[in-house]
């Protein structure tokens, strides 16, 4: 199984939708996890939760490279433990989108913030694809993205 060296983070900032704690394990929410009311999106914006046992809704993560790394297997059973389902379950098939989003987060440069949309095409079939992607914040100043998403995430304390 292929190691990888980045996860996306949580940065809690309420001005941006990120409610999960400073250092947070994101991954995205699945069908039964609610953004708790604390925020609204249209409907082509998706968000990520934290792995752990609030499961805390983010509408962005930023990407920072772990101490060791992870698998898809790790990941998965993290979600799947944080969810309370037996991690049993877990298959190759379900597998292949854990792979698929570390791929995709591991593609970005560290301190990345990224989103996540639903991309719908109608033609020749209707489909609705899930898109992890990076966010441009162009309202904000260098200084205040450095200060938003470049942190280090061995300075918290667990």
């Amino acid at each position: 199984m292929k190691k990888y060296e980045k996860m996306l983070i949580g940065f809690n900032n309420k001005n941006l939708n990120c409610y999960a704690s400073r250092g947070d394990w994101l991954y995205l929410a699945n069908k039964k996890d609610t953004k708790k009311g604390l925020f609204r999106l249209p409907n082509y914006l998706y968000f990520f939760v934290s792995l752990n046992n609030e499961r805390m809704p983010s509408e962005f993560g930023v990407v920072k490279k772990i101490g060791g790394y992870v698998t898809a297997e790790d990941l998965a059973r993290l979600d799947y433990e944080s969810r309370k389902i037996d991690i049993s379950l877990i298959n190759e098939e379900i597998l292949k989108e854990y792979e698929e989003f570390l791929e995709k987060i591991n593609a970005k440069p560290e301190h990345t913030p990224v989103g996540a949309t639903w991309l719908e095409t109608i033609l020749p079939e209707k489909t609705r694809k899930l898109r992890v992607h990076k966010k441009f914040f162009t309202g904000m100043s260098k200084e205040e993205k450095k200060s938003v998403f470049e942190f280090d995430i061995k300075d918290i304390s667990e």
